[in-house]
């Protein structure tokens, strides 16, 4: 019987997502699964100096970058509700066109 790949790959998802501890681990072993319950990643274009910027804060805040933005984002949007994210599809919309109208 020959499995095609969505298969395979659909099987080792559904494996990894099921993953149990055992109920004793070897001494000096540490589990960490900050990433259950949140199992979207996005991946965000910065230059380096907003790399550098945000890397300085989140470690003045004591905190790995990505729990650094991710905070940010989330606050900034439960802070200025949906209407910010209306403002932010309008500038993006007109982005594109503008960028369209000079390809053209």
């Amino acid at each position: 019987m020959t499995k095609n790949i969505d298969d395979v790959l659909a099987a080792e998802a559904a494996a990894a997502e099921d993953d149990v501890l055992p109920d004793v681990l070897p001494d000096g072993v540490e589990v960490s699964r900050p990433h259950v319950g949140r199992p979207q990643v996005v991946s965000v274009r910065l230059s380096h100096g907003e790399l550098e910027q945000l890397t300085h804060a989140a470690e003045a805040a004591h905190l790995p970058v990505s729990t650094f933005i991710r905070i940010a984002a989330v606050s900034h949007v439960h802070a200025h509700g949906e209407g910010a994210l209306a403002d932010v599809t309008r500038r993006l919309a007109r982005l594109e066109r503008a960028v369209f109208e000079r390809v053209e």
